[in-house]
């Protein structure tokens, strides 16, 4: 029988749980070096994780591993080409739009992102905790009427534009297919005009070689100095440096985001810093995805396409 190591993950579901011992036995391991990852990856045939470890062409050198299993569907975290090179199949979220119609968490992230920052949340949480109660220094901004541009109108991109609907916003998009898109949303014919347009810029692009910092300090440039911006792509698709200056000379309002690049090492991330003296940031941890609903849902799907290649 094969044999699973689980590492980040505290314990499946109980019915995801029994399906996969059917198949392999189980560990659940608490992986924190690079060293203990490389054993881990020697001693298994199949590893499931989610976004913990970053998975480079060094680590799987000697793996005996078969398959990975990652319920996610950005695979930046994992070098595809050098798991291919050494035989071990990768079975993620990845493509499959269909089945991801349904997993709606990071959609409904981005709203509580963007409403936590054009209401001035953040500081306002810190200002009751600390026993004060004065209304007035939080006055914010509505959604309702303004002018939201999604950037990449994907599955994810498409269900948050359909939100921004609902509470009365104006939808511009830009995403390079030209797809025909539902009328109610008016196509941009680039980046920058889409900047130019908006009051909100959401981001939905995916992480590749093609966009790694594709919006840089040109594109937020064209953004009016009113404008927010809120990201739960991948972190590695702005430019955080550019970012950062944007903010310290007032160019953008506000910018909220659950990714950072080289996360989860932020230990010395400059946004971070920024953030911590500045009420205009706003980070969580990588946790759009991160529902109960969600995790299951996702973890069968990818379990059941393990068990479908074992059979097979």
């Amino acid at each position: 029988m094969m044999h699973t190591c689980i590492s980040g993950i505290a314990k499946l579901s109980e019915d995801n749980e029994q399906k996969l011992r059917s198949v392999s036995t189980i560990s659940y391991e608490r992986i924190q070096t690079i060293e203990e990852l490389k054993i881990a990856l020697q001693n298994c045939d199949v590893f499931w994780f989610r976004l913990n470890h970053k998975i480079t062409e060094e680590i799987v050198k000697n793996a005996q591993c078969k398959y990975i299993l990652c319920a996610a569907t950005g695979l930046d975290h994992i070098d595809v080409e050098a798991c291919k090179k050494v035989g071990i199949h990768i079975l993620s979220l990845k493509g499959e739009s269909e089945f991801l119609k349904e997993v709606r968490a990071t959609a409904e992230h981005t709203i509580g992102l963007i409403l936590s920052l054009i209401r001035r949340s953040k500081r306002a949480f810190q200002h009751v905790e600390n026993g004060e109660w004065n209304r007035y220094e939080f006055q914010g901004f509505e959604l309702y009427k303004k002018k939201v541009g999604v950037l990449g109108m994907g599955r994810l991109g498409k269900i948050v534009a359909e939100y921004y609907l609902v509470m009365g916003m104006e939808i511009f998009y830009y995403d390079i297919t030209h797809e025909i898109i539902d009328s109610k949303f008016k196509r941009a014919n680039s980046m920058i005009e889409l900047c130019s347009k908006v009051d909100i810029l959401s981001i939905h692009l995916p992480y590749q070689k093609a966009t790694h910092n594709i919006i840089n300090g040109h594109v937020l440039s064209h953004l009016k100095n009113t404008a927010f911006i809120v990201n739960t792509a991948r972190g590695g698709v702005i430019d955080e440096l550019d970012l950062i200056n944007a903010l310290k000379n007032n160019e953008i309002a506000g910018y909220a985001t659950d990714v950072l690049f080289g996360e989860p090492d932020i230990s010395k991330h400059p946004l971070v810093s920024y953030a911590r003296e500045n009420e205009n940031v706003i980070i969580t941890p990588h946790i759009a995805g991160n529902t109960f609903e969600s995790i299951e849902k996702t973890e069968a799907f990818v379990l059941n396409k393990l068990i479908a290649k074992v059979k097979n």
